[in-house]
């Protein structure tokens, strides 16, 4: 196709009609195979091929040729596509003007090359498959050679025992493996019913049939096999039913394997799953397995849970080493046991120093008031490692009577959630369940955890609260909050919003995004800004950083912005806050004091530090006058270490005139806005 004439030399000496011709002739011969070019290309072709018959019209009918042969190269190979290039040919030689003799010269020409090229393509085609084949067959032949080799190789060295058993049960061949396992020198000429138990002889004769009329392609028994002394050993048989060139089964494959050792490695490796590997006691896995058990039984006298968690055990490992508090738990695991040892009942270990005890309570058994007596005195008597006398105690929780019909991991939920009731008493407390407790705090829990959400989609939003003077004559400051607005629980308020975001370690974010949203909304007015701060927050780090970055990027100024301390986390000695709030002070920002409760050591605090606000809890009743002399004293005390006194919170006009009759400065609370507004407060 070298010498054909290019698109180029063309150019646009092309003859009228030429081009419709061209896409005419494409159309049809598209029709009738599968040519790999665009509609496009394939008409640019079939131009070409048009300029050649027009230039073998002209000169040498012998031209022709070309155009057949380029035809079957562009794989117009189809049963109809040389009729219909003929029939467009025959068209465009009309309109040509060649006579009939050149006209047929030409059209023979183009057949003649056509059928050729045909014939070549097809040949190639044929010697391709052929070569294919050969291949093929050559490969399946090597594979199945080598597929032997490797079988032979593994019947002879494999540990597994592997046996061809007839039809009929007779071992045609066997290795030396299963003549091993069984303990035998030979077994030629044996059959299986004189190797398997008789009692196991049915089963196995059943899931060979099943091989044999294809209802199975693999089957796995355990049955019990005989040895040569006659003693009977369990084993795991596998089988397989090889078939012959029609089809049919042929043979059995039978492999066999000793795996006594095997189930007893299995057995210690169960009992390692379900039990603790330091003290040896039922982990949680089989704890909730007997727990399942237990609910779905009938038990008289029903079922009691134990769940105890060891006061203050870090104080141990961290002083004494972990390899005394080690010692400690399996102490512990053994007087618990001891307690436990006359009932019918299960001690485990669910993690750390958490314990659990089950107990199916039986008409003797000791009610829960006194097993918790006797659990505290054993953990009380103290044990001697290395000359240090040591001795715990533990907070549980109760749950007796458990319901029947009980899902485990509700009821491990519900133990749990009892447990840290009891623990928030301090140590050594403890507290039966309470199911209305546990689905308010559950309620709380479901809250928190989607709180991130709620955040991220704008349901949670910074309002703002007045903090008036009591005499109503000014605004003191303006405070910032939180509120939630859930799409089923509805109004969620502040103090329920920082508490639960408090405890799921969202208020460091969360807390820098409302003080900075409150500043972008303050710098408009010129009121001081007021945000209370948590106690993560006080002891953050990173509480300097971020409010200079918050000043510096709303341009609010330090001066108009107080911040509140919880009054306690100032008090520890070992927090951050105090450090925080003498930086903060240098800034020129205010710092205020809340959950004040009147100590001397808060008052010396308030003193010192320069506070000046202290925002203490309101009261519902008015207080007698001996209560009104203590706190017109205390107010006076915040006075005189230059503090002002913010009620929080004041619900009604009658609390706001007493409060001030004891001398307090400001309020904040429904008497002074009803409801706090995303927007600034005007004034009044």
């Amino acid at each position: 196709m070298d010498d054909l004439p290019s698109q180029d030399d063309a150019g646009s000496s092309r003859p009228t009609g030429r081009d419709e011709l061209a896409r005419d002739w494409a159309i049809n011969v598209s029709r009738t195979a599968y040519i790999p070019f665009s509609a496009a290309k394939l008409t640019e072709e079939l131009h070409e091929l048009l300029n050649v018959v027009a230039e073998a019209i002209a000169q040498d009918p012998a031209l022709a040729a070309q155009v057949g042969t380029r035809l079957v190269e562009i794989h117009c190979v189809g049963a109809e596509s040389l009729p219909k290039s003929v029939e467009v040919l025959a068209r465009f030689v009309v309109q040509q003007g060649a006579d009939a003799e050149r006209a047929a010269l030409v059209i023979g020409a183009v057949a003649a090359a056509y059928t050729a090229a045909i014939q070549a393509f097809v040949l190639e085609q044929q010697e391709s498959v052929s070569q294919a084949l050969l291949k093929a067959n050559r490969a399946v032949q090597l594979d199945l050679q080598a597929s032997e080799e490797r079988f032979e190789d593994i019947f002879a060295h494999s540990s597994t025992g592997i046996a061809m058993v007839s039809l009929s049960g007779e071992l045609e061949r066997a290795n030396e493996a299963l003549c091993t396992i069984l303990r035998r020198e030979d077994v030629a000429g044996m059959t299986l019913t004189d190797l398997i138990a008789p009692a196991d002889l049915p089963l196995i004769n059943d899931a060979l049939a099943s091989l044999k009329y294809g209802r199975m392609r693999r089957i796995e028994e355990r049955p019990r096999l005989i040895d040569r002394d006659g003693e009977h050993f369990r084993v795991l048989l596998a089988a397989t039913v090889q078939k012959d060139a029609e089809d049919n089964p042929k043979h059995f494959v039978v492999m066999i394997d000793d795996d006594s050792q095997l189930t007893l490695l299995g057995g210690r490796l169960q009992y390692q799953s379900l039990h603790d590997a330091l003290t040896g006691l039922p982990n949680r896995q089989y704890l909730t397995t007997r727990l399942e058990s237990l609910l779905h039984s009938d038990v008289e006298h029903g079922v009691t849970l134990y769940h105890l968690d060891l006061d203050a055990f870090a104080v141990i490992t961290d002083g004494l080493g972990r390899e005394i508090g080690d010692r400690v738990l399996k102490l512990v695991a053994e007087r618990l046991s001891a307690v436990f040892a006359s009932e019918k009942a299960m001690v485990a270990r669910l993690e750390g120093d958490e314990f659990a005890v089950l107990v199916e309570n039986g008409p003797d058994t000791p009610d829960v008031d006194t097993t918790i007596r006797t659990i505290e005195h054993e953990l009380a008597e103290p044990v001697y490692f290395d000359g240090h006398g040591v001795a715990v105690s533990a907070s549980i929780g109760v749950l007796p009577r458990l319901h029947p019909g009980g899902n485990p991991a509700d009821v491990l939920r519900a133990s749990d959630m009892t447990l840290r009731r009891a623990k928030r008493s301090g140590p050594r407390q403890w507290g039966l369940h309470d199911a209305t407790l546990d689905k308010r705090e559950q309620e709380e829990f479901a809250l928190a955890a989607v709180m991130p959400g709620a955040w991220e989609s704008g349901e949670i939003e910074v309002v703002f609260n007045p903090v008036m003077r009591l005499d109503g004559a000014a605004r003191v400051c303006v405070e910032a909050e939180l509120n939630w607005r859930h799409r089923d629980a509805g109004l969620i308020a502040h103090e329920k919003c920082v508490s639960m975001a408090e405890h799921t370690g969202l208020m460091l974010p969360l807390g820098e995004w409302m003080l900075r949203t409150a500043a972008e909304t303050a710098r408009g007015h010129d009121e001081i800004l007021a945000v209370c701060l948590t106690e993560s927050m006080a002891n953050s780090p990173d509480l300097v950083r971020d409010v200079r970055r918050v000043l510096a990027d709303t341009g609010l100024q330090a001066g108009r912005l107080l911040l509140g301390f919880p009054v306690h986390v100032l008090a520890s000695e070992d927090s951050e806050a105090a450090d925080n709030l003498d930086l903060l002070s240098d800034m020129g920002i205010h710092i205020g004091a809340r959950d004040f409760k009147g100590s001397t050591a808060e008052i010396e605090l308030v003193r010192s530090l320069g506070v000046k606000a202290v925002r203490v809890k309101g009261r519902a009743q008015k207080p007698d006058d001996l209560v009104s002399h203590v706190l017109s004293d205390l107010v006076g005390f915040v006075h005189e270490a230059g503090g002002l006194v913010v009620i929080d919170a004041i619900e009604d006009a009658e609390q706001r005139d007493w409060w001030s009759e004891l001398g307090a400065d400001a309020g904040v609370g429904p008497v002074f806005c009803v409801e706090p507004t995303t927007e600034w407060p005007a004034a009044d």
